[in-house]
């Protein structure tokens, strides 16, 4: 009988601790619980599985208190048993909630931090950079402007806000490997300012200023057709093609005219300046580099509208592809306008011994049906006669290709234009400036090739250097 209280008592006073322990568990397992919210705060962002998690343990801990109410009149080894159990299952849940949140921590930074690296500004200005040969090349660089149109572009508009910015939207424009640019139809590119070859060129006008004190020296150069590009955003793609115009501006000394076009080429930004397939401007780009050159020297340019607009084609396809590599190029169909000259005149082209050719009753050749219409194309040394004008006025222009679309407007002034390519010919001008009495010298050519070494060795070679 003893034995049989004793066991009662000894089952009493178990029940009795192990209410006691399941009291204090509970307590302590609302600690954790306790400082979820700011996880669960975090996860219900991330589809709810932490608190999925937590609701899935509170249904499982009431199970485990009704098993233990179960063996009340066993044995205290099994009563041990259940609170062994009792006490692992709530390790378990404790356990799990610890597991649960700890990858949705670790994630939490990952996701945040790739969005905002993705969208850095860096990133989306690389495109600019890339303006530089190899990061603009990719594909993906080329598309990412449509990216820039977030807090970067936005900002750029007001930056650009010029009158002549009518495309707020990029189109198809891409920056090809090769540095070029497709844009509305178009193919395009730009060129770069080098310092050395600028002052180079700098020192050769200086010495012809010098060498003909009584003739004109004019530098007439032909920005990049980039410049032509309406949207900002695509034109900074390359270096400012404006603003290489003024930095080889800030480099001429001595007695030399600078006819900077940056101003009315910006001011006629938008119109047909230059051809969508090839790498030279439009007899109209070429009038308004005539105006400014004109205007810089005290003449009065005719008004456009005084000459007549003839079509040569409507399907010329230029030589940008050749550079450029990119076949949809061989798509891209000009029209060639010439504006005929309004004088009567003659040009005769001479061979590199100055054996004349061919003489032609126009300047304007209608029969070669694209940009080389212009003077009969490139020869090396041409004269134009027009005897309505002061046969006492002469000019000398020295010229590459663009210089051919620039030349028949200088009928309008000059009763003897002659001109020499210096690529094909090699002759002193110095006995030539004075037996034909040059009044002006006018050197036309691009900003790209004002860029670059050759023509400066030209320059030297016509003045015996």
């Amino acid at each position: 009988m003893k034995k049989i209280i004793t066991a009662v008592i000894l089952s009493l006073f178990f029940i009795f601790v192990i209410g006691c322990n399941a009291t204090d568990e509970n307590n302590a397992s609302s600690l954790p619980e306790s400082s979820v919210p700011t996880e669960q705060s975090v996860d219900t962002s991330f589809d709810g599985t932490e608190s999925s998690a937590i609701a899935s343990t509170e249904d499982e801990s009431p199970n485990g208190v009704a098993e233990s109410s179960d063996v009340l009149n066993d044995e205290s080894s099994k009563i041990e048993e259940s609170s062994k159990v009792e006490e692992s299952s709530v390790t378990e849940e404790s356990n799990k909630i610890e597991e649960s949140s700890e990858p949705e921590e670790s994630s939490e930074p990952v996701e945040s931090s790739e969005p905002e690296e993705s969208s850095e500004p860096e990133e989306s200005s690389e495109p600019e950079e890339s303006s530089e040969p190899l990061e603009s090349s990719e594909p993906e660089e080329s598309s990412e402007p449509e990216e820039s149109s977030e807090p970067e572009e936005s900002s750029e508009p007001e930056e650009s806000s010029e009158p002549e910015e009518s495309d707020d939207d990029i189109g198809d424009a891409e920056l090809l490997p090769t540095n070029y640019i497709i844009f509305n139809g178009g193919c395009y590119y730009g060129t770069k300012f080098k310092e050395n070859v600028a002052e180079s060129n700098a020192d050769v006008y200086a010495e012809y200023a010098s060498l003909f004190p009584d003739t004109r020296i004019s530098i007439v150069n032909m920005p990049s057709s980039a410049f032509g590009i309406t949207n900002a955003t695509v034109r900074s793609w390359l270096t400012d093609q404006g603003e290489i115009l003024d930095q080889m501006e800030a480099k001429i000394y001595g007695n030399v005219n600078f006819v900077n076009l940056k101003s009315i080429f910006a001011e006629h930004r938008g119109e047909y300046l230059y051809f969508k397939s090839d790498y030279h401007w439009t007899q109209r780009a070429a009038y308004y580099a005539y105006c400014a050159f004109a205007t810089s020297v005290g003449l009065t340019p005719t008004p456009l509208s005084a000459f007549e607009e003839k079509i040569i084609t409507d399907s010329f396809i230029g030589k940008t592809n050749d550079y450029a590599k990119d076949d949809r190029i061989l798509s891209f169909y000009d029209t060639v306008y010439a504006y005929m000259p309004r004088k009567a005149h003659t040009m005769t082209v001479y061979d590199k011994n100055l054996n004349p050719s061919r003489t032609f009753k126009s300047c304007i050749n209608e029969s070669r049906k694209g940009y080389s219409c212009f003077i009969n194309g490139d020869n090396p040394y041409t004269e134009i006669n027009v005897p309505e004008n002061d046969q006492e006025k002469t000019v000398l222009v020295i010229k590459e290709s663009s210089g051919n679309a620039f030349v028949p407007f200088l009928i309008e002034h000059y009763g003897n234009i002659i001109v020499i390519d210096p690529r094909h010919i090699s002759i002193d001008i110095r006995d030539l400036v004075a037996e034909k009495g040059v009044d002006d010298i006018i050197i036309c050519a691009t900003a790209s090739t004002s860029n670059g070494t050759g023509f400066t060795k030209y320059y030297k070679t016509l003045i015996g250097q």
